[in-house]
């Protein structure tokens, strides 16, 4: 029967194929579940096709590799080895695969002799060599074919020789949204009560294979927004107030009032998310979202500066034109016009 071996630090683990169909995934719906954060929640199928077997892609982050390239169907032997993610497996199916097919005519085939013809050393010797029996046996002889005895027959045949070993590959070393790496040193440099509303230091927070969906983003945006129209709105009716108590007086206070709600909305947005980008992975929005900003060439690691002023940028755009640029996360790619400014991506995370 054929199985997939799963190789898994714990050891190796069998799964047997005794449907027709096994999906492989994440989730729990799947009839093979391998729960690591470089699998994709629906990752791969693997399907019976007449004699053989077939795997195919089902549009994974991390795709599927057989023998080590990249394949979106492939047909599956024994032996091969199945990488999906960082998850190794090799695929063995025993059956012995059928030979050379031989036509013979019904006239070639001797009759069946009616007892038990017994033979010697020599005679068996002297068939295998093509010679024929010993004393007028040989290539012109007309005389009954001889047949081995019951003894000769039961010799056992030679065992077949067995495939080698396997190796598996090693896990890659960086794979696409793999574990994030922080040395355990770092201090969370954020005030005591921004704390709670941003990822910890080291981040225990692990990727689950898939990009930022448009709403989680754009809930995450309007999150981080709400500091800045809660106080436009308290300086909207501080401004008023003054102007009731004061009346045209208040005009100097007014202005002031305003220089202090560009600074304050200035620092807010090009200064303090950024600086939560950089040093966190996540403003306090995305990690309500259970987001990341991560480098497109390092999905482990985290943006510097001038990625960070890239996405400021894109967003800056966003708004000019009214947010329409920003409907390019509905894309397949799931990337907005920030994202492909500074060459970065928003992953979600598990917490």
């Amino acid at each position: 029967m054929a199985k997939l071996l799963v190789h898994e630090s714990a050891g190796v683990r069998e799964f047997e194929i005794v449907d027709n169909e096994v999906h492989m995934g994440r989730e729990l719906d799947n009839t093979l579940r391998l729960p690591d954060p470089s699998i994709s929640r629906h990752h791969c199928v693997l399907r019976k096709v007449g004699e053989g077997y077939e795997i195919q892609d089902l549009q994974s982050s991390n795709g599927v590799l057989v023998n080590g390239n990249r394949v979106q169907t492939s047909p599956l032997r024994n032996g091969d080895r199945i990488t999906l993610g960082q998850v190794q497996l090799t695929f063995e199916d025993p059956r012995p695969e059928p030979g050379p097919t031989v036509a013979i005519s019904r006239e070639d085939i001797p009759a069946p002799p009616l007892g038990t013809v017994r033979m010697s050393a020599a005679e068996l010797a002297a068939i295998h060599t093509g010679n024929g029996a010993p004393g007028g046996g040989g290539q012109g002889s007309t005389g009954p074919i001889p047949v081995p005895s019951p003894a000769a027959a039961s010799i056992p045949p030679a065992p077949p020789i067995a495939p080698p070993p396997v190796t598996p590959k090693p896990p890659l070393s960086a794979p696409e949204f793999g574990h994030f790496t922080h040395a355990g040193t770092q201090v969370n440099s954020a005030p005591g009560f921004l704390q709670p509303y941003l990822p910890p230091v080291p981040d225990d927070a692990q990727p689950t294979g898939e990009r930022g969906d448009f709403l989680t983003r754009l809930l995450a945006v309007l999150i981080d927004a709400a500091p800045l129209v809660a106080l436009w709105v308290v300086i909207y009716f501080l401004e008023h107030v003054l102007f009731f108590i004061l009346g045209p007086g208040a005009c100097l206070v007014a202005i002031l009032i305003g220089l202090i709600q560009l600074i304050v909305g200035i620092g807010y947005s090009w200064f303090f998310i950024p600086w939560c980008w950089i040093k966190f992975g996540a403003s306090p929005g995305k990690k309500l979202m259970k987001l990341r900003v991560v480098p497109e060439a390092d999905p482990t690691g985290r943006i510097d500066v001038n990625t960070a002023v890239l996405r400021m940028v894109g967003y800056l755009v966003n708004g000019v034109l009214l947010g329409l640029p920003y409907l390019m996360i509905l894309g397949g790619e799931r990337k907005g016009l920030q994202d492909i400014l500074s060459k970065s991506l928003v992953i979600k995370v598990d917490r």
